[in-house]
């Protein structure tokens, strides 16, 4: 009679009775409670920081019923300081788990966490990767993530190799732009000059982001030194462990006043005040997960031009900036970490460098595409759209537990 009754209770679809089966089964463990907790770098100054709040804006605008784990491994010299901490949950296990960390870091969050916040919950991976497939050795650090929300159509497939649950594309939310940001001058930026402007962190390897290649094709574009044009180029992270890079870029300032460069962290404020006084983005990655510089540059309408390859071209395209052709070639084995076998893009620097011309020459087309560009970023990225997207995934999700 005893066993017929636990069977009942653990099989039972209803959420309250499956809470005493584990209450009475799991002694030591607490009920779930209803809603989300979401695991990831809530005080992080990293890219997957601001991605991380900026979907927390999200659940918040949707009313979701959540709380926050801020997930501190690994980035301790990174930190800039609590992020709705009226939120955060360290005790308490819930339904479902929304983890926002890189998959190699999966591992570490297991091990980090207490065990009963995660072994009796939906756990849903919301991963970043940059390479077209995602390497066979990651597949054992799966094995507790019951679904995975990717962020776009590349790393659903991407991820489709070795992973059997659901793949949902769930588009990440992007913090709203709009502000009152200083000007020019604040930055040491002439009123009337053409600014390009390029960003990236050194811990996501400039092999990746390709800083050299913007440099080379702006001095490609403007060779002369006295063409109206000027390139911002922001740094962040660590540039020691690339001192030939920075060595490089720092030359080229030297011999050209019209490069600038700000390397170190920046107050979100302050980045997205230098994005505003440029006049436009570009970025001759090799391979990018997302994209988040070019698509925040398109809030502010600015013409985008990029590499045609990988996260971006979800919202990049001829209607919304300036696609720049490349050719996919293997990695280079110290390029970047788990690339083995695998390919990315080789730019067109002289593709990239007529544009820039163009656009600084005549920028009336390029600012029509930043119309656009603006228009289709704010509708499909943002907190509105994004929470209500989680708040239909999360519902279904609710009704069958």
């Amino acid at each position: 009679m005893m066993r017929r009754m636990l069977n009942f209770l653990r099989s039972t679809s209803c959420r309250g009775i499956r809470m005493l089966w584990w209450a009475i089964t799991q002694k030591a463990d607490m009920p779930l409670q209803h809603g989300v907790l979401f695991i990831g770098y809530a005080e992080g100054a990293l890219g997957l920081g601001q991605a991380f709040r900026a979907n927390l804006d999200a659940a918040a605008h949707a009313k979701l019923p959540f709380a926050i784990y801020p997930f501190r491994a690994g980035i301790k010299t990174r930190m800039i300081g609590p992020y709705m901490p009226e939120r955060y949950e360290f005790k308490h296990p819930y339904e479902v788990n929304c983890i926002e960390v890189a998959c190699d870091q999966v591992p570490t969050v297991f091990r980090s966490l207490n065990p009963a916040l995660l072994k009796h919950s939906y756990n849903i991976l919301r991963p970043y990767w940059e390479l077209p497939k995602a390497p066979r050795a990651w597949k054992p650090y799966l094995a507790n993530i019951h679904e995975i929300w990717a962020p776009n159509e590349f790393i659903a497939r991407a991820f489709a190799g070795i992973f059997d649950g659901p793949i949902v594309v769930m588009p990440p939310a992007i913090a709203d732009t709009a502000g009152d940001y200083l000007g020019r001058a604040h930055y040491g930026m002439e009123e009337n000059r053409f600014y390009f402007m390029f960003s990236f962190d050194y811990y996501s390897s400039p092999f990746r982001k390709n800083p050299l290649g913007v440099l080379d094709a702006f001095q490609r574009a403007f060779p002369n030194g006295t063409e109206n044009a000027g390139l911002v180029i922001k740094s962040t992270g660590a540039p020691d462990h690339f001192p030939e890079v920075r060595a490089i870029i720092e030359n080229a300032m030297r011999q050209d006043p019209r490069i600038l460069m700000f390397d170190g962290n920046m107050s979100r404020n302050g980045m997205l005040g230098l994005i505003q006084a440029s006049d436009a983005y570009v970025s001759l990655h090799r391979a990018e997960g997302f994209g988040l510089g070019m698509a925040e540059a398109m809030t502010f309408g600015r013409i985008v031009i990029a590499t045609d390859f990988s996260g971006s071209t979800d919202f990049l395209s001829d209607d919304t900036g300036y696609p720049v052709p490349c050719q996919l070639r293997k990695i280079q084995p110290h390029e970047y970490p788990w690339s083995t076998g695998q390919v990315w893009a080789e730019p067109d620097v002289d593709a990239a460098a007529g544009i820039m011309r163009q656009v600084a020459s005549d920028p009336l087309d390029g600012k029509a595409r930043g119309r656009i560009a603006c228009a289709r970023v704010k509708q499909r990225y943002s907190t509105k759209s994004v929470g209500e997207a989680m708040k239909l995934r999360l519902e279904t999700l609710f009704r069958k537990m």
